[in-house]
């Protein structure tokens, strides 16, 4: 079963996709309803909610960008460096300046945080271009499109120089390696750079997300191909299950009955361990049972995948508007979770269905519409790790 996985399509890494953008439109969601200050809140945070990022924030881009990696790598199979270079810089450049250009703006004009709440739509944006530009969740594709770039350098020189490079990290990550080795690094990094960097998510300073995510991405690249690392932790799924399980159940539990801010240094520096150790456990163990669960075609996941960029590209768009208008109907509170994921995803779909035209049409339609303003002024957010 596993063998058979190397002479195609990776089916499994497709309903990884989906499942990760399904997850990332729940998660956005639960912004609007937890403790964490984002675009839209409900007066009614509650801390319960905040558990869907414990549970998801650990191993959500991780695992994207090792997806990322080994779907790069494996396009060596029938392109060349330079032709994977030239249509990765068109399917992630076009929609990121699409995305930052035409579906961030509604985002900010919709939220309590809109600078210039006395403007029309078309005046508000002009004065957005001119005051600077905000990537939101764009910066996946950007930060995506450097590490393929700098992949596509460094690829030919790895093949030259260290030919068995893949084939000796495999065999390398074998029984306890698998777990110490990848959660020590992802320690050391959350230790020694997220404490002085933190996660900003602007290109230029996002130390410590570069070192994280592009070492994940080429992990992917380097291990792409080689069948004894997934047959590895295919037999290590249950222990790896059982990891993440207890991590998880430790960071729930923290997050429950001691607040951050009450936290002594000490065990500041034992959840920050645990967290890492959270996150690579439960990578290993979507991919491992996903490889089991999802290695056939399945028609609903491949119609989802060809989509999918348009679901990630519209969501938070969709979560901010939805979530504004329901706050002015006096609904938004946590009854309305669940009907504005179910709204952000049917909106999504009727986009992704449209071919993209209701991209174009749809987002500055909505933005366009006459809102009321409201005068809550706060400094806009930043997404931290």
């Amino acid at each position: 079963m596993l063998g058979d996985r190397f002479d195609g399509r990776r089916h499994d890494l497709d309903a990884l996709r989906v499942f990760f953008f399904g997850t990332l439109i729940i998660y956005h969601s639960s912004l609007v309803y937890g403790t964490k200050t984002w675009w839209i809140n409900t007066s009614g945070a509650t801390k319960l909610i905040d558990l869907i990022t414990v549970g998801s924030h650990p191993w959500r881009m991780s695992l994207l960008f090792f997806i990322s990696g080994v779907v790069t790598a494996s396009l060596l199979k029938k392109r060349s460096v330079a032709e994977i270079r030239k249509t990765r810089t068109r399917q992630l450049l076009l929609p990121f300046v699409f995305g930052v250009l035409v579906v961030v703006p509604p985002q900010v004009y919709f939220s309590p945080y809109n600078f210039a709440p006395d403007l029309s739509y078309w005046e508000f944006w002009k004065t957005y271009v001119v005051s600077g530009l905000r990537l939101e969740h764009m910066w996946f594709l950007a930060y995506l499109w450097i590490y393929v770039i700098a992949w596509s350098i460094a690829q030919p020189q790895l093949a030259r120089r260290w030919p068995g490079l893949s084939v000796s990290l495999a065999a390398w990550l074998r029984g306890r390696v698998l777990f110490v080795a990848p959660i020590a690094f992802l320690s050391i990094l959350r230790l020694c750079l997220y404490p002085v960097f933190r996660e900003t998510l602007v290109i230029s300073s996002d130390v410590y997300s570069h070192a994280v995510y592009f070492s994940m991405f080429m992990l992917g690249t380097l291990l792409a191909n080689e069948q004894s690392f997934w047959q590895e932790i295919d037999r290590q799924r249950w222990i790896s299950l059982g990891v993440a399980t207890l991590s998880l159940a430790v960071l729930a539990a923290l997050s429950v009955f001691i607040p951050r801010e009450a936290r002594p240094e000490a065990l500041v520096f034992a959840v920050r361990i645990i967290r890492s150790v959270f996150q690579w456990s439960a990578v290993l163990v979507l991919l491992a049972f996903a490889a089991r669960f999802a290695s056939r075609p399945n028609r609903v996941i491949m119609h989802l995948n060809k989509s999918i960029m348009t679901y990630y590209i519209a969501h938070q768009t969709v979560i901010v508007i939805a979530a504004y208008y329901i706050a002015k109907a006096g609904l938004l509170d946590i009854r309305s979770f669940i009907p504005l994921v179910v709204i952000t995803a049917l909106v999504c779909a009727l986009i992704a269905e449209t071919k993209g035209l209701a991209t174009a049409r749809l987002m500055p339609f909505l933005a366009g519409i006459v809102v009321a303003r409201r005068g809550l002024r706060k400094p806009l957010p930043q997404e931290t790790a």
